[in-house]
């Protein structure tokens, strides 16, 4: 039995679906910005959470704040942000809601 020349590739293409599907990163959620505690530094939170959406710096403070959107436990679309110091330490965080209740999809 002669089996067709594509069918490495397409297991190939499979395998790397599966494995890009695998290490698309933590599932954010209330309970995982929940768990990131102040003076946790930038790697924990990064190996916790993952890259960020948005990193902004404020050099008069020394601070720099990462933000990552998600959807809320009751469905919202929210920014969830950490500030670090100049050490790169958790000093705080919030989570602010985009939409206003409408469609939470």
């Amino acid at each position: 039995m002669h089996l067709p020349k594509n069918i490495p590739a397409l297991a190939i293409a499979a395998l790397t679906s599966a494995c890009a599907a695998w290490t698309q990163g933590p599932v954010r959620n209330d309970a995982l910005f929940a768990s990131i505690q102040p003076g946790m530094t930038q790697d924990e939170v990064l190996r916790m959470a993952g890259p960020p959406d948005q990193k902004m710096p404020f050099p008069m403070s020394h601070t720099v704040a990462w933000d990552w959107r998600t959807y809320d436990t009751w469905g919202y679309y929210v920014e969830q942000s950490v500030t670090f110091d100049a050490q790169g330490r958790v000093v705080s965080k919030y989570t602010r809601r985009i939409n206003d209740g409408g469609n939470h999809k």
